[in-house]
C-alpha cells in the first residue's frame, strides 16, 4: 500500500533528539527557543512560541485573545474538529460559515450575514495546505472590529501573494502532529506580530507566568508548553521544509494536469495570489459509475492509500448535535445545529477523497496511482 501520508525521519533528526537526551534537560527551554526563532523568520512574524499540540495551540490563542463565554466565532465547518472544539472549549459559540466549492475553505461572501453584535472573532482555516482568502476576510473583520486568527495547523509553507500563512491575520496556530507537513509527532505553533497579545499567549500556555518565569503568576493558565526534546525533532524539520513544499506541489502539478483527462475528477483549485502547500491532494468524484466510498475501496483494493478526510462536517458531527450536554450550555446559548444546513460543505464531505502527495513518492508510486484511476475510471 503507498500510504497517504509519510514522515520524514532522518539520521538528523535522531541525533537531535539524542542530543537533548545526553543533555538532561528535556522540558521546554533553549533548544524551544531556537525553533520559536526559526519558525518566526520562516513565517515573518514577530513572534512565535511553541505549543504542546495544534489543538492547544488554537485555545491558548482564543484565550489570550480574550474570547469569552457566549461569544460568537466564525468557522469553516469542512474541517477537522478541533477548530470548532477549541472555540467551544473556551465558552464561545462557533458559527458556522458555508464554504468555497472550489478552495474548500471558507466564503467570505457569506461571512457578513453570519455576523451578530455578539461575535467577536473570525477562524479561517487553511484546508488542506490551501489559504482562504485572507484580504477579503481581513477587509470584512476591520470594518467589524473583529479578531481573526489563522487556523493554519494544515498549511506550513502556504502563501498568499508572495507572504507566508501564518502572516496574515491578528494570530495564527499550526499543528507540528505526525502527518504534516512539518512534524515533531505532536507539538503546535502560535505566530503573531502583536507583542501584548504574544504576552499574554505566553502566560496561558504556562500557569499564568509573565515573561521572568519563575513562581510569580499573573493570571489563570495552563501547561501547554512543548518539551525540547520535541522542539529538537522541529528544529530539523524546519529545514527540511521549503524543499518538502516544493516537492508537494510538484506532485500536485502532476496530479492536475494528469486528472486533466478526467470529466469525474476535480482537484481543489488553487487561485490566483494562493499558493497551497498541499499537507493532503484532495479531489472530488462526479461519476455515475460510482460514489467515493467505492473510489477509495477501489483504490486501496490497487493499494494506494485514499480516505475521506471529513466526510461528516463540524455541524453534522455527534459533538455539535448534541452541544446542550456541554459544561458551558449552562450559560451558554447555542444554536441548534440540527437545523443548520450548509449545502456546498456537506456535498463536498460526500465527494471527496485523498491520494498520496508526500515528498517521498516516488516516481513508481505515482506511476502506479495514475494507472489505478485509469483501470477504476477507464
Amino acid at each position: 500500500m503507498i500510504p497517504f501520508t509519510k514522515p520524514i525521519i532522518g539520521q538528523e533528526e535522531i541525533e537531535a533528539v539524542k542530543r537533548v537526551l545526553e543533555s538532561g534537560m528535556l522540558a521546554e527551554g533553549n533548544v524551544s527557543r531556537e525553533l520559536e526563532k526559526l519558525y518566526a523568520e520562516y513565517t515573518g512574524t514577530k513572534f512565535a512560541t511553541v505549543t504542546s499540540n495544534g489543538t492547544t495551540a488554537l485555545s491558548t490563542a482564543l484565550e489570550a485573545m480574550d474570547i469569552q463565554p457566549g461569544d460568537e466565532v466564525i468557522t469553516s465547518p469542512f474541517t477537522f474538529i478541533a477548530s470548532a472544539n477549541s472555540i467551544a472549549m473556551v465558552g464561545a459559540i462557533p458559527v458556522f460559515v458555508d464554504i468555497k466549492p472550489d478552495s474548500y475553505n471558507i466564503d467570505p461572501d457569506l461571512i457578513e450575514d453570519a455576523i451578530t453584535d455578539k461575535t467577536r472573532a473570525i477562524m479561517p482555516v487553511h484546508i488542506f495546505g490551501m489559504p482562504a482568502d485572507m484580504k477579503h476576510i481581513m477587509d470584512i473583520a476591520d470594518s467589524h472590529d473583529l479578531q481573526v486568527i489563522e487556523d493554519a495547523c494544515q498549511a506550513h509553507g502556504a502563501e498568499v501573494d508572495g507572504k507566508k500563512v501564518g502572516a496574515l491575520g491578528h494570530v495564527a496556530t499550526f499543528s507540528f502532529y505526525a502527518t504534516k507537513n512539518m512534524m515533531t509527532g505532536e507539538g503546535g505553533m502560535i505566530t503573531t506580530d502583536n507583542e501584548e497579545l504574544y504576552d499574554e499567549i505566553l502566560m496561558v500556555k504556562n500557569h499564568g507566568r509573565g515573561k521572568q518565569g519563575g513562581y510569580s503568576h499573573f493570571r489563570i493558565g495552563y501547561n501547554n508548553r512543548m518539551m525540547d526534546l520535541v522542539s529538537a525533532i522541529g528544529i530539523e524539520q524546519i529545514k527540511r521544509l521549503p524543499e518538502a513544499v516544493k516537492k508537494r506541489r510538484s506532485i500536485a502539478q502532476e496530479y492536475d494536469d494528469f486528472f486533466a483527462e478526467f470529466e469525474s475528477i476535480k482537484p481543489q483549485v488553487e487561485v490566483e495570489g494562493l499558493k497551497s502547500s498541499y499537507h493532503l491532494y484532495v479531489p472530488r468524484l462526479y461519476s455515475d459509475k460510482m460514489n467515493r466510498d467505492e473510489i477509495v475501496t477501489a483504490l486501496r483494493n490497487e493499494g494506494v492509500g485514499s480516505r475521506a478526510v471529513y466526510a461528516l462536517p463540524c455541524h453534522k458531527q455527534d459533538t455539535y448535535l448534541n452541544i446542550q450536554k456541554w459544561r458551558w450550555s449552562k450559560f451558554v446559548d447555542y444554536p441548534d445545529y440540527s437545523a443548520l444546513t450548509l449545502p456546498v460543505s456537506e456535498e463536498i464531505g460526500l465527494r471527496h477523497f485523498d491520494i498520496p502527495v508526500h515528498p517521498l513518492l516516488t516516481n513508481e508510486d505515482k506511476e502506479h496511482i495514475k494507472q489505478a484511476f485509469n483501470k477504476i475510471l477507464g
